[in-house]
C-alpha cells in the first residue's frame, strides 16, 4: 500500500507533540490499551487515580475559584500550572485532544508569576494571574505553530521538516488579551479538517475522543478544547464556533461553553480557511467548567478594550451573575422564558426532550414564566440561506488547501461539501442571499416580540428574555457520522448569543414515544442512532439563546438555570 504524501509530516507533528510530554508522566501502553478496550470505555475520570492528592485538589477547582487562591498565596503559580500540565498529558494520551505541547514553557512563566507576587505584595499582573488557559490550535500563539487541521499548514519546505520553521511570531488578539491578564498558557487544542463538522478528526493529528465513552466523537470543531477540559486538563479554553462548534463540543462532553455576539471578542491572529467571508459571523468564545468562568472570560476580554485594537463593538460587559440580581435568583422580576422542544426538522433523541422539559418545569417551580415557542422554517433557512452562505465558493478554498498538501478529504468534511446546495455564487447571487438572511432575521426577531403576548396577568407583558432548546438532536455522535447541527447554526445565522450548560444525563428509563415515527430522512437518520446501552450515563445538556448583543443576559440567565440543574454546585443563597 502506498504511503500517502502528508503522512511523514503528520508523524513529525505527531511525535514532536509527543517527545514533550516527560517520562514521568506517560501512562504504560498496557493501561491505555485497557481503559480503551473496556466494555463502557470511559476515561473521564482516568486522570483521578494518577494525580496525587494536591493535583486533585487544584484540577477540581474552576478558573474564578484558582485566580482567588492565588491571589489570595494559598495556591502557587508553579503549582497550579504542573498539576494541569500533569492532567492535560493523560487526556492527551487517553482521548488524543493536543496539538501542540509546551509544558515547561509555562512552567517556566508560572515561576516568574510567583516570583512577581512575592516582590510587588500580593499584586497580580491582571485577574487570571496564574491560571492556565488552554487554546484552540487554529489561533495563533507566539512561538509554535498553527496547522489548524490542516497538512498545507504545517508544511515548511514541501518536507516534514522543522515544526520551529512555521512558529509564529505573534499572538492572536485574545490570546494575547489573556495573557496580559496573567494567564498561563501550556498547550493547543485539536480542531478537525475545514472546521465545518461536529467531529475533531484530521489527516494531521487524527481524531479526539469523547471521554465519556471513547467509541463516540468529542464533538467539532472545538472537540480537542472540550475533551481536555472535561478531563480537568484545563479550566479555561479559548474556542471558536460558526456553527455549534463551541456549543456541540461542550455539550457533548459535559461542560459549559457560550457563542457571543459577533463583534464582541477579537477574532485576528486566527488561521482558517474561508477567512473574510462573513456573511455568516464566526466569533471566539470560551468553554469552561462553569457559568461564572464564562462570565470571567467575557469581562477579561472586555476590561481589555479590545476595539482599540480591532474594528469591534465598544461595549462593556455588564456582568448579570451577581447574587443581588434577579436574574441571579434575587429578589425581584422574573424570567420570561420560551422553550422549543424541537426545529420541526429533527426531533431530539428522548433524553434531550426529557432533560429540556424537566429544566422548564424547575424554572415553573421556582417562579418563572415559561411559554411554548414554535420555530419558524428552521429547515428552508438552512436550505435556502445557511448553507449556501457557508460556501458561497462552492468549497473551493477548502479543496484547494487540502489539494496543497496533497491530503484527501475526510467523511464528514466530505458528506458536507458534496451537498447539492454547495455550490459557488456569482456575486450578485451572494448580495441576494444576504438580504435573504437580513429578511429572515425580521421575521424571526418579530416571532420572538410576538412572545409579548403570551402572558399571564401575574407577569408583565414583554417579550421573553430567553429561550431554552436542544443544543444538538444527539448527546455525541458516533465516529464519521455527521449530525444535523441546526440547533446550533440556526442561532449563528440570526447571530444569536447562545450558550449550553449540562443539565441532566441519559437514564435507563429513556425512549421514543411507542410508535414514534420520522417525519423526514434527517429524523430517521437520528432515531437510528439511538441506542440507550452506548448512550447511558452520558451528560444532557441544553442551550439558552438571547437576542443579538444580549449577552450578558444570556449568561445571566445560564446563573439561573444552573443553580435550579446543578445546585450541588452553589452554596445556599443568603439574604
Amino acid at each position: 500500500m502506498t504511503t500517502p504524501p502528508w503522512k511523514p509530516i503528520a508523524e513529525h507533528y505527531q511525535a514532536s507533540r509527543d517527545a514533550a510530554i516527560p517520562s514521568k508522566w506517560l501512562l504504560p501502553p498496557a493501561q491505555v490499551q485497557q481503559l480503551r478496550q473496556a466494555a463502557n470505555p470511559r476515561v473521564r475520570d482516568a486522570a483521578l487515580a494518577v494525580l496525587d492528592p494536591s493535583e486533585l485538589e487544584i484540577t477540581a477547582l474552576d478558573a474564578t475559584e484558582l485566580a482567588a487562591r492565588i491571589r489570595q498565596r494559598t495556591l502557587s503559580c508553579v503549582a497550579v500550572a504542573n498539576a494541569f500540565c500533569h492532567s492535560a498529558a493523560i487526556a492527551q494520551q487517553l482521548t488524543n485532544c493536543l496539538t501542540e505541547i509546551f509544558f515547561h514553557e509555562a512552567l517556566t512563566r508560572a515561576r516568574e508569576l510567583d516570583e512577581m507576587l512575592a516582590t510587588t505584595g500580593g499584586r497580580p499582573v491582571g485577574p487570571l494571574h496564574g491560571v492556565p488557559v488552554s487554546v484552540k490550535d487554529h489561533y495563533n500563539v507566539r512561538g509554535h505553530p498553527t496547522t489548524a487541521g490542516y497538512i498545507a499548514y504545517a508544511k515548511t519546505d514541501g518536507s516534514a521538516g522543522s515544526n520551529e520553521a512555521n512558529n509564529k511570531q505573534r499572538d492572536a488578539h485574545i490570546v494575547d488579551v489573556m495573557r496580559r491578564a496573567g494567564a498561563v498558557l501550556y498547550a493547543k487544542t485539536n480542531n478537525p479538517q475545514c472546521m465545518m463538522v461536529l467531529e475533531t478528526v484530521s489527516n494531521i493529528y487524527g481524531r479526539t475522543l469523547n471521554p465519556w465513552n471513547l467509541r463516540l466523537a468529542a464533538g467539532g470543531s472545538s472537540g480537542g478544547e472540550a475533551a481536555l477540559i472535561a478531563q480537568r486538563g484545563s479550566p479555561l479554553g479559548i474556542a471558536s464556533d460558526i456553527g455549534g462548534s463551541i456549543r456541540v463540543p461542550a455539550a457533548f462532553n459535559g461542560m459549559y461553553g457560550f457563542k457571543p455576539s459577533g463583534k464582541r471578542v477579537p477574532t485576528g491572529g486566527w488561521e482558517c480557511t474561508n477567512s473574510g467571508a462573513e456573511s455568516i459571523t464566526a466569533v471566539a468564545g470560551p468553554i469552561a467548567r462553569s457559568v461564572r468562568d464564562l462570565d470571567l472570560f467575557m469581562q477579561v476580554t472586555s476590561d481589555a478594550r479590545p476595539w482599540l485594537r480591532e474594528p469591534l463593538l465598544t461595549m462593556p460587559w455588564r456582568t448579570r451573575l451577581e447574587s443581588s440580581s434577579p436574574l441571579a435568583g434575587g429578589q425581584g422580576s422574573k424570567l420570561k422564558v420560551g422553550v422549543m422542544r424541537w426545529d420541526e426538522v429533527v426531533m431530539p433523541h428522548p433524553c434531550i426532550t426529557r432533560v429540556l422539559d424537566e429544566t422548564a418545569e424547575k424554572l415553573r417551580q421556582a417562579g418563572h414564566q415559561v411559554i411554548d415557542f414554535k420555530p419558524y422554517n428552521h429547515k428552508r433557512a438552512w436550505d435556502e440561506i445557511l448553507l449556501p452562505l457557508y460556501f458561497t465558493d462552492g468549497g473551493k478554498d477548502i479543496k484547494n488547501t487540502l489539494d496543497a498538501g496533497q491530503e484527501e478529504m475526510l467523511p464528514c468534511a466530505s458528506e458536507l461539501l458534496h451537498d447539492p446546495i454547495v455550490r459557488e455564487c456569482s456575486i450578485h447571487e451572494v448580495w441576494k442571499l444576504n438580504i435573504a438572511r437580513d429578511y429572515y432575521r425580521s421575521e424571526y426577531l418579530q416571532r420572538w416580540a410576538d412572545t409579548a403576548k403570551h402572558s399571564s396577568s401575574t407577569f408583565e407583558e414583554k417579550p421573553m428574555d430567553i429561550l431554552i432548546c436542544p443544543a444538538a438532536p444527539i448527546v455525541a455522535t458516533p465516529h464519521d457520522f455527521k449530525p444535523w447541527w441546526g440547533y446550533g447554526a440556526h442561532w449563528n445565522l440570526l447571530d444569536y448569543p447562545s450558550g449550553v450548560l449540562p443539565a441532566g444525563q441519559v437514564l435507563a428509563g429513556d425512549a421514543y414515544p411507542e410508535g414514534y415515527r420520522s417525519v423526514n430522512e434527517l429524523d430517521r437518520k437520528n432515531v437510528e442512532l439511538w441506542d440507550n446501552s452506548m448512550y447511558l450515563g452520558m451528560p444532557v445538556a441544553i442551550q439558552v439563546v438571547g437576542l443579538t448583543h444580549e449577552d450578558e443576559a444570556v449568561v445571566g440567565a445560564m446563573g439561573v438555570i444552573d443553580r435550579l440543574v446543578n445546585p450541588e454546585k452553589y452554596p445556599p443563597l443568603t439574604d
